[in-house]
């Protein structure tokens, strides 16, 4: 890592910003005053659990990923039918995080559900993260069951986060590459602009979930970004005096671009 990159001090002046947002139930909202949300709470444990890794974390206030209110607020998020697939991803991710015990045969059931019925890129990427992530890596040969896997991903992508989904999947489906490894590189380097950021495609405005998703890409191609000094100076220039971040420089700072802009600072560290 540069000596630059100083992600302890950086972390540090996030976590206050994400303990301002827990609430009295447990989970974690979009601001201070919101309501706890599923999606806000996975962004927030996400925060948590990587800010461990450089010792960002008070211990004095406790382990909240670990704790009876959020077990007891995500056991009742999980009594609560019909979510989505990246919200039934977020939450059964969570509820492990927390250490809620899951009824695996439960899971799988509602996961290969779901899957019958996904016929977008993004319903399949979180089906394949929860029998990967949440069931085991050995459960991710079920994605092979989904109708439309394979139209699917011989569909062509446009973004960033396209792109990575397509990565992801394919390695799990078919243990290969959707694209040389050179020319997927050579795509995600190509959208990194001069500010330091990262577009939706080459030519674009850069944001941190596009940074995200390119450097994440990145890194499980062994690769780096063209200018990773640069990037850094763009992502860390989006951290506000609260401690989180914004979508960009001039963007106002919520737990979910919080969440991309630390994690693509890791990536790049």
């Amino acid at each position: 890592m540069s000596p630059g990159y100083d992600l302890h001090a950086i972390f540090t002046a996030a976590i206050p910003f994400v303990m301002a947002r827990r609430k009295g139930t447990g989970g974690f909202g979009a601001t201070p005053r919101l309501p706890a949300t599923i999606q806000d709470t996975y962004h927030a444990l996400n925060i948590l659990q990587l800010a461990r890794r450089y010792d960002a974390m008070d211990e004095s206030e406790g382990n909240p990923p670990a704790d009876e209110m959020l077990r007891s607020y995500l056991a009742a998020c999980l009594r609560i039918p019909g979510t989505g697939t990246r919200t039934t991803f977020q939450l059964l991710w969570c509820c492990k995080a927390a250490g809620l015990a899951l009824d695996r045969e439960t899971v799988e059931a509602t996961v290969m559900t779901k899957m019958q019925v996904a016929d977008s890129l993004a319903d399949l990427y979180f089906c394949g993260r929860i029998l990967c992530e949440v069931l085991g890596e050995e459960k991710s040969r079920l994605l092979a069951e989904a109708p439309n896997f394979t139209s699917v991903l011989d569909h062509k992508w446009r973004a960033v986060d396209e792109a990575w989904m397509h990565i992801y999947l394919s390695r799990k489906l078919r243990e290969t590459l959707p694209r040389p490894a050179s020319e997927l590189i050579a795509w995600f380097r190509a959208s990194q602009n001069g500010d330091g950021g990262f577009g939706f495609f080459p030519g674009t405005t850069s944001f941190v979930e596009n940074c995200h998703a390119c450097l994440r890409a990145l890194a499980s191609l062994n690769a780096s970004p063209q200018d990773p000094d640069c990037a850094f100076r763009f992502l860390a220039g989006c951290q506000t005096t609260s401690g989180g971040f914004g979508r960009s420089g001039r963007a106002a700072s919520f737990l979910d671009s919080t969440w991309h802009a630390l994690a693509a600072l890791s990536s790049i560290g």
